[in-house]
């Protein structure tokens, strides 16, 4: 076991912002949960799912001769910044996460190197089970709205992990402590959420940012004010409510300009003001049609 490597391993993430680190055997049998997950088409039009779904599910695959998963979080804002209509989900109410975090891990790629590391890194863009590992890392546990819920720190958080050959000491999951609580299922607008498990068809988060296509009558009648993404899971559940205040990275907080836009001001840009106004955001991905598209059709 390498007990020096995970200590400076703790010492460097902590000193990078992470709120959070634990670290799981690669090895772990991750049931069939996924499989089934995507053999009820609930993954909607996401075909990256089921191409990826072995190394997801093996994660030799990703990184041959894998021992340990790291897994850690980055807190973000848990209260909505927008002074005028049009909620934004609060992951993406700042800059893009991906290139936030990214070279805080090749950073902490580097400390395990020092010690015969070979590891691979990502944050939501690679074929990880993140949510599985950060379980079994002891971070928390998968609460029925399918999100990642850590005692005293909510579910406020971006998830990034480091697939690495050092054999780290492992961390134990804690139990599930949702209880009798179905807050979040009952606060979900289009009632996406049954078990643990959005159904990515009736989610409006889908429907706001992912979707190819526009959504089905009943689901868009659902939308309200929301213009990019969805937050209703995670504002209902009690711990959330119940969070202890955690200091956000400046890079995620919200930008004046954003916090004022109308939604009319969206509806009005062109290709250029689109790129100009979100560049070094991740509302940017998903492109000024289905930005305007969401525009067309929430209740503003």
């Amino acid at each position: 076991m390498q007990e020096p490597a995970r200590q400076a391993l703790e010492y460097a993430a902590a000193q990078l912002g992470f709120s959070g680190m634990g670290v799981a055997d690669a090895r772990l049998h991750q049931g069939d949960r996924l499989r089934q997950f995507l053999d009820e088409g609930k993954h909607a039009d996401m075909e990256w799912m089921q191409r990826h779904l072995a190394a997801r599910l093996n994660p030799e695959l990703v990184l041959p001769g894998v021992r340990s998963i790291i897994m850690l979080t980055y807190e973000y804002p848990r209260q909505d910044a927008r002074k005028t209509a049009g909620s934004i989900a609060r992951y993406a109410q700042g800059e893009d996460y991906h290139k936030l975090l990214l070279p805080k891990l090749a950073d902490l790629d580097e400390t395990l190197q020092f010690y015969g590391g070979s590891q691979r890194y990502f944050t939501d863009s690679g074929p990880v089970s993140e949510r599985f590992f950060a379980e079994q890392a002891g971070l928390g546990w998968v609460g029925r709205n399918g999100l990642l819920i850590r005692p005293g720190k909510g579910s406020y958080c971006f998830l990034a992990s480091i697939l690495t050959t050092l054999e780290l000491p492992t961390d134990s999951p804690m139990p599930n402590r949702c209880g009798t609580c179905h807050r979040c299922e009952q606060a979900c607008p289009t009632q996406a959420l049954s078990n643990g498990c959005c159904d990515a068809r009736r989610c409006l988060a889908y429907w706001t940012i992912e979707a190819k296509t526009p959504p089905p009558p009943e689901i868009a009648a659902r939308q309200g004010t929301r213009l990019y993404g969805c937050d209703a899971c995670q504002e209902a559940c009690p711990w959330n409510k119940v969070a202890k205040p955690a200091p956000i990275d400046p890079h995620l907080l919200m930008p004046a300009p954003l916090k004022s836009k109308i939604p009319a001001d969206f509806a009005r840009m062109n290709e250029t003001d689109f790129l100009r106004f979100f560049e070094g955001s991740p509302i940017r991905r998903i492109g000024l049609e289905h930005l305007q598209r969401n525009t067309r059709a929430g209740n503003f």
